[in-house]
């Protein structure tokens, strides 16, 4: 009469074509976490190695590394910020625009460089 495997018909049945591609989907899925877990654990192997050689250098006597943030709090200086302190409040207050800062700069450079 009728063939053929009444299992396959099964929604659990390993051999049906859905069930094999979440299978292989969920294999995949763990070989690229696993993939990842090697890459971080690499890098973390190669920032150890990297801080044992800085405190090797530390205790041979060269100069003591540093991991303060006190450059992020420190004020710009004024030959980087490109102006006058009061300009940059004024910008960072709205009273002036950036148009406006870059021809007073430019105002300031001719008259610096017609008076050398």
């Amino acid at each position: 009469m009728g063939g053929g495997d009444l299992n396959l018909k099964k929604s659990w049945h390993p051999a049906t074509l859905k069930n094999q591609e979440r299978v292989w989907k969920e294999e995949r899925k763990h070989s690229d976490e696993q993939k990842k877990i090697e890459q971080m654990k690499k890098e973390l192997m190669e920032e150890r190695q990297l801080q044992e050689l800085q405190q090797l250098q530390e205790q041979a006597g060269s100069k003591q590394r540093s991991d303060r943030l006190d450059w992020m709090y420190a004020a710009p200086n004024s030959s980087s910020a490109g102006g006058n302190q009061d300009d940059m409040e004024a910008f960072l207050l709205g009273k002036k625009s950036v148009d406006q800062l870059i021809r007073d700069k430019n105002s300031k450079e001719t008259n610096s460089g017609l008076t050398d």
